[in-house]
């Protein structure tokens, strides 16, 4: 099963910009392959700035750094599709402009980590969600997943 990762630990003053200018709690967001993943370790991709653009890597987990959201109504192919753009550049203004300013097109071949991940689960306007966007969305989704499922069940 895939999870979305949500950070939460102090990180830098970046990390600090972002939360303050989205008035979120999360500064990033990883895309987490749980079957990958082992105690204390995620297997996870995303667009990172701290790593210079798209990437899938092994990601120690500290305690309190990261909320997790299970998104069981994510297809499996969500992490590959998000991993097919490792070696994509990290798109600093891109979040920037499509953020702060009310412009909405994004750079081909360049990412900011909710909008790579937004677009790999097939989320509509994906450039439009930061961290917390995402978080929320994604809570939205799995009610309606949880709902879908019920329903199915009373069936």
């Amino acid at each position: 099963m895939l999870a979305l990762a949500f950070y939460t630990g102090e990180g830098t003053a970046i990390d600090a910009m972002i939360r303050r200018t989205t008035a979120s709690r999360y500064s990033h967001v990883e895309l987490v392959d749980q079957a990958r993943s082992t105690p204390g370790t995620m297997r996870a991709v995303s667009a990172s700035w701290r790593d210079g653009g798209v990437r899938v890597k092994t990601i120690e987990v500290k305690d309190g750094h990261w909320d997790l959201v299970e998104v069981p109504w994510a297809l499996e192919e969500a992490f590959a599709i998000a991993a097919g753009q490792a070696g994509g550049r990290y798109d600093l203004a891109g979040m920037v402009r499509t953020q702060v300013l009310p412009r909405r097109a994004p750079k081909a071949g360049w990412w900011f980590c909710s909008q790579l991940l937004a677009w790999a689960l097939g989320l509509s306007q994906p450039c439009a969600l930061t961290p917390g966007g995402l978080w929320k969305r994604a809570w939205d989704m799995q009610d309606a997943f949880e709902a879908g499922r019920r329903a199915g069940d009373a069936a």
